[in-house]
């Protein structure tokens, strides 16, 4: 047999080991262990799951939601599951059956594509498509959210399905054939992540716009893909139309370009998740953390991606141009947002835009595939070259690159491609539970809520990634998502539900509320791992027995696997509410200035019965029954538990609250509505740091901010956060006083701080230091000088280790300094009150401090003069004045008039007594107080309101006047039908009133009745959907979620389209195999007789150092014109080196800190290889003259052998 016909075999030999390998591989990733991978539901429920996503709203969610793109599991990815779970798969393997199918299309793919360009066969084809399908994104996503990599693993068959568009002479059934392929390709896709799949679909537009013969049939192309896509691009655009605002909480655009420096970008380590560490500072994902972090990784993974740059800088002609675009548009589209001290000067803008207009394509990682394709493809014709060769010294190259791209498969030969939290599987308590809330639901309906709250589905069994419970039950399961999906409004209330409930102490309220949002049970988990950070269960077990209203009813498990189910219940609760509808009577309902959170409180204070409809005004021109301080002007930080992510409240031209990343959950959208923060004698108050920025590198609580410097009370400090060694705190004084001295009293260890070594304060332009000496109290002496402003600087001891600064108080004689919380709404004491509620973070037995003191303190403005009743509720300290009350006491607890404390408005004073039984004081309960006079006499205009506490208890709840509303009732009612997204009830005749769904708020859903007639919606309770009953007579409501009818359209279209497309595709398909028709392919050539006439070296140049401009600014611009100068023959050398040398510089000097020498020198160096793809592009176009190479093989054959 001649050397000729023995390759062939050989090649099919090393081709079926090489897919063996791909196939092998995923089965040995955790053999037996569940990956937290995507969704839990695939593994658990997967076709009940795909069920539901035919419906745009998804009521399982308990509180209800759109459906965010779960259309898109319909195929390819939930099919495999559900087929596996039909044939009794383990969820284990049916993961690795996704995972073989997905590796093996990413190999075959690239390893056709390869073939099908000419750039290589045999073992380099091979090592080029293993080291494409193993790339650093597929090992960084697989065992986490493999769905994100199936666009990638797509990518190069859909480059391989326009290669016949671009040939002037092929036939028409080839074309034909080439476009319905592209259109099924783009159908098999999927929607779970349109962004990813959008994106991979670049890839073929610019391989045909880069071709003279391409550019004419783009067109056509457009829409076949367009028709292929649409299944899950229409019900994208139901979707973006109705979905709430969820985006701008879970992730910035500060946070996800903060890691993609060119250098990590073309190296395949640009996913933010892959630098998190969790609490325990573990990394969230362990295979993207090698590849983000290891030196060997980090060196090799470069190493390779300029290899593959090396490649493409040999070429010329389509190839060149189509590749080389694509990793130059693709690596500034990620690193234009790059902040650092290298960054483009249009990064603020770009990432401006990517938290505005472009907010779907905030994730820019996303567009690795238009990287990695390309430069693969490069290494792919190097290798070939190397293994051609006659040279000696190319012999052995091939091996020492397959060695190489083995290497930069870091985690694979690590053994940490898995996930941390990979679990044997569901302990089985957690199915009995969802057996037994199903029946429970089933027979007494509502939905059920777990409780502690957390953010991320990790237990100490391992990390599901979704709840379990949501896989498991069918009835409603309501949980508080790390992205908040449904309206943000309820988010809020089960944000304050959590702090309750693990308050460690008697809720009166707590069940109410929970009733009236149709949660009516609970189950307390014990199992969640430490690192979520959730509420302690133990304080939430303590709570729901002391609190009325919760019955455990079953546990599940022992010890701290455990789970207890609850009912809930309220007294007075109305029972014409079931299905989660309610029927209130009344056409006006109690109106709201505050949050929808407010109604724990309203509940507490008797505001409220379960028969009456609430609506929020927080107009500043509205006239609120009830005007509360809730909602008020924070900071919020969405990432971290609710208990840790709130600043305290801050002014109201703080814009902190108003950007992207930090913005308070809706309806807290307008300062101007909501309380913010006056200052007393300062008209500003920053520090360098703070302890209470929910952003700060040391988070202690809003306690510690730089208000706490100025509020008196030894108790609380200003602390700093960033472990900053030099602190700043500056006060600038309104009015203007002479300073002659400055008192400070020094945050200690007792206050979490250390003492700092000098003290320096700076007034005008007078500056004095002193040291410190171990002294908490320390006062500067300064030459009388009037100024306005004060600057305190605190010093670090030497040696000192992440050291953590702070004042408890700043005093200047002559200057009274302070804060108060001030109410927008104006009060009419005739027929307003205003409830004035302590911060729900110190209503716990567990001492965590919030930003209200002792004493209740807010700013009142009144319309006009009049006499207010008050109404306080106090709860017990603990403590020794309260030790010593309980000893002096018997059954019953007493308090003379002010020693339960005293309320003051203005110059008005009452004071305030308690009798309470003992118990009641003992367990910590809220404590009605009596006021010992009838009322508060309050003048127009703007007053202080104070609630002193007293030594043994404090105020938490204070309501003065007394607003005129009438009592509530409500209607029988009788859901006839309830599916998803669509009601049917029969609703008895009485008053004028409205119908309240236990579901958000939402544009979509409608409501007729019997005659049609379209009735008013009306949002109840800040946030449940509802609509006004036309009439006082019996009547049968219909409510729908329009949007399901455009999705299930969107869907049955998109369905008929791909049928077709397929129809399409296998009829041309066998008329070119019957006529033997084919398309020609453009050979790769080679740039070594290509002379680059100077005009287009010009262009070159100016495109090098824009690109360089683009990405590194100034310094951009010196290194895109020393690019500009090298030698042409030393462009591909230069480009190999600067990105070789990059890794090196990330390796050992710095990857992460954007401060750092590594991800300086990182960055320029990157910046050369990207400069010379950038040349070499623009080099690489045909010019006239240019003699042309012969090819590195023969050409590739008609007809593949496999």
């Amino acid at each position: 047999m001649s050397t000729r016909q023995k390759a062939p075999a050989v090649d099919r030999v090393q081709w079926w080991l090489a897919v063996a390998a791909v196939v092998v591989l995923p089965w040995l990733i955790s053999p037996g262990l569940t990956e937290p991978d995507t969704k839990i539901d695939l593994t658990v429920s997967p076709w009940r799951y795909l069920g539901r996503a035919l419906d745009a709203w998804n009521n399982h969610a308990g509180l209800g939601e759109l459906q965010n793109q779960a259309y898109g599991y319909l195929f390819p990815m939930g099919p495999v599951f559900g087929i596996c779970h039909s044939l009794g798969i383990a969820p284990w393997a049916a993961q690795r059956v996704w995972w073989t199918l997905l590796l093996v299309v990413a190999f075959t793919g690239s390893h056709r594509l390869i073939r099908r360009l000419g750039v290589a066969d045999g073992a380099p084809a091979l090592i080029a498509a293993a080291a494409y399908a193993l790339s650093p994104r597929v090992l960084t996503v697989l065992p986490v959210i493999s769905i994100e990599a199936w666009p990638l693993a797509l990518a190069p068959w859909l480059v391989v399905a326009v290669i016949p568009l671009v040939d002037r002479r092929a036939p028409r059934p080839v074309v034909w054939r080439s476009l319905a392929l592209a259109g099924v390709l783009a159908a098999t896709l999927g929607g779970v992540n349109a962004t990813a799949s959008g994106i991979v679909l670049a890839l073929p537009l610019l391989f045909l716009i880069t071709h003279r013969v391409g550019r004419r049939r783009v067109l056509p192309w457009l829409v076949a893909v367009v028709a292929g896509a649409a299944w899950w691009l229409l019900p994208l655009l139901v979707l973006g139309k109705y979905a709430y605002p969820f985006l701008n909480y879970i992730e910035t655009a500060s946070i996800t370009t903060a890691v993609t420096s060119v250098p990590n970008d073309l190296r395949g380590a640009s996913d933010w998740i892959a630098y998190i560490l969790d609490s325990a500072n573990h990394p969230t994902w362990q295979g993207g953390w090698v590849i983000a972090q290891s030196v060997t990784a980090i060196i090799a993974t470069s190493a390779v991606a300029a290899l593959g740059a090396w490649g493409l800088l040999r070429w010329r002609g389509h190839l060149a141009r189509w590749c080389i675009a694509s990793v130059v548009g693709a690596t500034v589209f990620m690193a234009i947002g790059h902040a650092g001290i290298v960054s483009g000067p249009f990064a603020g803008p770009a990432r401006a835009l990517l938290n505005g207009a472009l907010a779907p394509l905030r994730n820019v990682h996303k567009a690795d595939p238009m990287i990695r394709l390309p430069l693969i493809i490069g290494l792919a014709g190097l290798l070939q070259y190397f293994a051609r060769s006659a040279k000696v010294r190319h012999r052995f190259l091939p091996a020492v690159l397959a060695l190489l791209v083995a290497v930069a498969m870091t985690p694979i030969w690590q053994g940490r491609v898995g996930a941390q939290g990979a679990y044997n599987g569901i302990p089985k308590q957690w199915s009995q539970v969802a057996t037994a809330v199903d029946a429970a639901a089933h027979a007494d309906g509502g939905a059920t809520m777990l409780l502690p709250n957390s953010r991320t589905a990790t237990y100490t069994w391992g990390s599901p990634t979704d709840e379990p419970l949501s896989a498991l039950a069918t009835s409603p399961i309501v949980t508080r998502e790390a992205a908040p999906l449904g309206i943000p409004a309820s988010t809020r209330i089960l944000d304050v539900a959590d702090e309750l409930a693990a308050s460690g102490a008697p809720q009166p309220s707590l069940a109410a509320g929970l009733v009236r949002m149709g949660i009516t049970r609970i189950v307390l988990r014990r199992d969640l791992a430490s690192v979520v950070q959730a509420e302690p269960w133990q304080l939430v077990q303590r709570t729901l027995a002391a609190s009325p209203g919760f019955r455990a009813v079953q546990t599940f498990g022992s010890g701290t696997s455990a789970l207890t189910v609850y009912d809930v219940t309220a007294p007075g609760a109305p029972t014409a509410t079931t299905d989660d509808v309610t029927a209130y009577s009344g056409s006006s309902p109690l109106t709201v200035a505050g949050g929808p959170e407010a109604i724990f409180d309203l509940y507490a204070a008797g505001l409220i019965s379960a028969q009456q409809w609430l609506q929020l005004d927080n107009s500043t021109t509205g006239s609120a029954d009830i005007v509360t301080d809730t909602m008020r002007w924070r900071a919020y930080n969405n990432g971290v538990p609710t208990a840790l992510g709130y600043s305290p409240t801050l002014p109201a031209d703080d814009t902190e609250p108003d950007h992207i990343g930090s913005r308070d959950l809706p309806p807290a959208t307008d300062v101007a509505e909501q309380p913010t923060r006056r200052l007393i004698g300062l008209s500003a108050l920053t520090a360098s740091s703070s302890g209470a920025d929910p952003f700060a590198k040391a988070y202690v609580s809003p306690a510690a901010s730089v208000y706490a410097a100025v509020d008196a009370d030894p108790a609380t400090s200003w602390l700093t956060g960033d472990h900053e060694r030099v602190a700043t705190l500056t006060a600038d004084l309104d009015p203007v006083v002479t300073v002659r001295s400055v008192r400070l009293v020094l945050a200690g260890p007792a206050q979490g701080a250390s003492l700092p070594s000098t003290v320096e304060v700076t007034v005008g332009g007078v500056r004095r230091q002193i040291a410190v000496d171990g002294r908490r109290d320390v006062t500067v002496q300064l030459p009388s000088t009037r100024a306005g402003t004060v600057r305190v600087q605190l010093t670090a001891a030497a040696g000192s280790t992440d050291p953590v600064l702070g004042v408890t108080e700043l005093q200047i004689p002559g200057a009274t300094l302070g804060s108060v919380i001030s109410l927008p709404h104006p009060i009419d004491p005739a027929r307003q009150a205003v409830l004035i509620t302590r911060d729900p973070l110190e209503r716990s037995v567990d001492a965590r401090a919030g930003e209200d003191g002792p004493d209740l303190v807010r700013q009142v403005t009144f319309d006009s003069a009049g006499v207010l009743p008050v109404k306080v509720w106090v709860r017990p300290v603990p403590g020794a004045a309260l030790q010593t009350l309980l000893a002096q006491s018997g059954g019953i607890v007493s308090l003379g008039c002010g020693q339960a404390g005293r309320v003051r408005v203005g110059g008005a004073t009452v004071d305030l007594r308690l009798t309470a039984a003992r118990s009641d004081v003992v367990a910590g309960g809220l404590l009605a107080a009596t006021p010992c006079s009838a009322g508060l006499s309050v003048a127009a205009g703007s007053t202080t309101v104070t609630a002193a506490a007293a030594p043994a208890v404090q105020p938490d709840l204070v309501l003065l006047g007394h607003p005129t509303v009438a009592t509530g009732s409500t209607r029988a009612v009788r859901v006839l039908t309830d599916d998803p997204g669509h009601r049917v009830v029969d609703v008895a005749a009485g008053p004028a009133g409205v119908i309240a769904l236990d579901e958000g708020f939402n544009a979509g859903w409608q409501a007729t009745d019997a005659s049609g007639h379209r009735l008013q919606p009306v949002e109840v309770d800040g946030w449940r959907q509802g609509f006004r009953l036309s009439g006082t007579n019996a009547q049968r409501v219909t409510v729908d979620f329009t949007p399901t009818t455009p999705q299930r359209l969107g869907l049955l279209i998109g369905a008929v389209l791909a049928v077709l497309l397929l129809a399409v595709l296998c009829a041309c398909a066998v008329v070119c195999r019957r006529r033997g028709l084919t398309a020609r392919v453009e050979q790769v050539r080679l740039d070594d007789r290509h002379t680059v006439l100077a005009p287009r070296r010009i262009i070159a140049a100016v495109v090098s150092v824009v690109v360089a401009t683009l990405v590194c600014g100034l310094a951009g611009i010196v290194v895109g014109l020393l690019v500009a100068a090298v030698p042409r023959r030393w462009l591909r050398h230069t480009a190999l080196a600067g990105l070789v040398l990059a890794g090196v510089a990330l390796a050992f000097l710095g990857v992460v800190d954007q401060r750092s020498a590594g991800a300086v020198a990182g960055q320029l160096l990157g910046t050369v290889t990207l400069c010379a793809l950038a040349r070499g592009g623009v080099e690489a176009s045909d010019a006239p003259g240019a003699g042309s190479a012969a090819p590195p093989a023969p050409p590739t054959p008609r007809r593949s052998a496999h």
